[in-house]
């Protein structure tokens, strides 16, 4: 369920960085030819300029510029009554040194073109400075201490508006209609309302963020556009309201009944980007995905692979020559994979919240998704009704279908359609036909070193085929750690099984 919080999340964070922008409107460092203005800032009674190095002033037509970036037209000087308008009579690219660098008190026909800010771009403004400041351009408006922007970013334009706030602060209102892609998104989020507003003192701020009808408050340290860490609270928000998001990416989203609550807590930061999620749900329910036919009885069809890894449709059921009952699974194939895959598969309701903390700081740590986090339940659900990568999207999906199975079908249900349908190998599908390629036998005459490793390659199976199978390497500490958790297993057992070695059928004889 922390795949909720974590898109809903990506989303918000949107607006926030684009928010801080308009403090530095008059950007912090304007570099130009051999002028380098710093700390250039609107003042509330009108352009201030702060230290400047050696440089040249350009007097014709009484104009002081920065190479095209910051343009002031009709410049009067009033450095003491004796310098009164000496720029202004000033020879053409006359030297002046920092010392010499008049005050500009009163300055009119300002044109602004070409800021960049920490890598976006801001419209072009014209107008007048002092006593008040009227600027506008293309999708820009400035009018005294109150200023609106419009900006074309990656997520589509965004409206900022920026007023004063108490002391020195700015009040901040940023929103959009923004298009979110990512590759571990998982396709496109596309016409999602996302608002951001608060108040900015220095680089704190702390406001709120929605996306749709989804909720969050927002505390964060804002060094720059992507320069950004924070803290952020998702209060009890219903989970429907969560998915509507994301229904777009998620189908099943608008078919359907979502029921219970999520809340969730965490932090994240901007450039590079990394986040962590605690979520906590109440009354987690869901209806209208899963059919009859899988509550037992019938036949179902779902896609698995051929030899070759494609796509291939496949049918199971209980009618099936190659279908198992629970029973004739055997006692050590259920114990060794839930071992493996799933030990709190019998605690949980279909997603476990450890589980997924657990992969989330796995997956911090690598830099990428490694490890999904996902139930026996989830996995079912991917198999039985999803295709595709390990994204976002599919994890929702996931967990729709799997909270519904674990409600409708039970979990001796859950355990049995796994294992029946689960890849065990190329073109090996259900524990019976794995039974059979790797030891020639039925799953229930399995010994607990043979099950344990039929668990063990679970996570690769076309891998633990090739490497460990036809390629004799088998992994022994993985098998040991797999007959160590089998809970159940009689210590005598155990040992027993840990002293023998895993004798396969040859694959000669498997094919026969």
């Amino acid at each position: 369920m922390k795949r909720i919080a974590t898109v809903v999340v990506l989303v918000l964070l949107v607006a926030l960085p684009l928010a801080a922008l308009l403090p530095g409107f008059v950007p912090a460092v304007v570099r130009a030819h051999g002028v380098a203005v710093e700390s250039a800032h609107w003042c509330r009674a009108g352009l201030c300029l702060g230290p400047a190095t050696a440089g040249r002033i350009r007097a014709a037509d009484a104009t002081l510029a920065w190479d095209g970036v910051l343009t002031l037209t009709d410049v009067h000087v009033a450095a003491g009554a004796g310098a009164a308008g000496a720029v202004a009579r000033a020879e053409p690219s006359a030297d002046a040194s920092a010392g010499e660098l008049p005050e500009v008190p009163f300055v009119r026909q300002v044109r602004v073109e070409g800021l960049v800010l920490d890598g976006t771009p801001l419209p072009s403004l014209s107008g007048e400075v002092l006593p008040e400041r009227h600027l506008t351009g293309e999708g820009a408006r400035v009018d005294g201490d109150e200023a609106e922007l419009t900006l074309p970013t990656a997520y589509g334009e965004v409206r900022v508006v920026v007023t004063p706030g108490e002391g020195d602060g700015h009040h901040l209102v940023a929103e959009c209609t923004c298009t979110l892609t990512t590759a571990d998104l998982g396709g496109t989020l596309a016409d999602v309302p996302v608002r951001a507003e608060g108040e900015l003192s220095g680089r704190s701020f702390r406001g709120h963020a929605s996306v749709g009808a989804v909720h969050a408050e927002v505390e964060a340290d804002v060094g720059g556009p992507t320069r950004v860490t924070g803290r952020f609270t998702l209060p009890e928000t219903p989970i429907a309201d969560a998915y509507a998001v994301v229904e777009g990416l998620v189908p099943e989203a608008r078919r359907a009944d979502i029921r219970g609550t999520i809340a969730a807590k965490g932090r994240f930061t901007l450039d590079p980007f990394s986040l962590h999620v605690e979520p906590t749900l109440d009354d987690f329910a869901v209806d209208g995905l899963v059919r009859e036919s899988y509550r037992g009885g019938g036949t179902y069809t779902w896609i698995g692979h051929d030899a070759h890894g494609g796509e291939v449709t496949r049918t199971s059921g209980d009618a099936d020559p190659d279908w198992r009952a629970l029973p004739g699974l055997g006692e050590y194939l259920p114990m060794a994979v839930i071992a493996a895959e799933d030990a709190r598969f019998f605690a949980h309701p279909g997603y476990d919240v450890e589980g997924m903390l657990a992969a989330q700081d796995d997956n911090a740590k690598a830099g990428g998704v490694v490890r999904g986090g996902s139930t026996l339940s989830q996995q079912l659900a991917k198999n039985l009704f999803l295709r595709g990568d390990r994204t976002y999207a599919r994890k929702l999906q996931e967990l729709l279908y799997a909270v519904e199975m674990e409600r409708e079908l039970g979990k001796p249900r859950i355990l049995e359609l796994y294992l029946n349908i689960v890849e065990w190998g190329p073109d090996l599908f259900g524990a019976r036909q794995a039974s059979e390629a790797y030891f020639l036998k039925e799953p229930q005459g399995l010994l607990p070193e043979e099950a344990a490793f039929l668990a063990s390659i679970l996570r690769n199976p076309r891998g633990g085929w090739a490497k460990e199978y036809a390629g004799g390497r088998v992994n022994g500490r993985r098998l040991a750690w797999i007959l160590d958790n089998m809970v159940g297993l009689d210590p005598q057992l155990r040992a027993e099984a840990l002293g023998r070695d895993v004798h396969f059928v040859p694959p000669a004889v498997a094919d026969r």
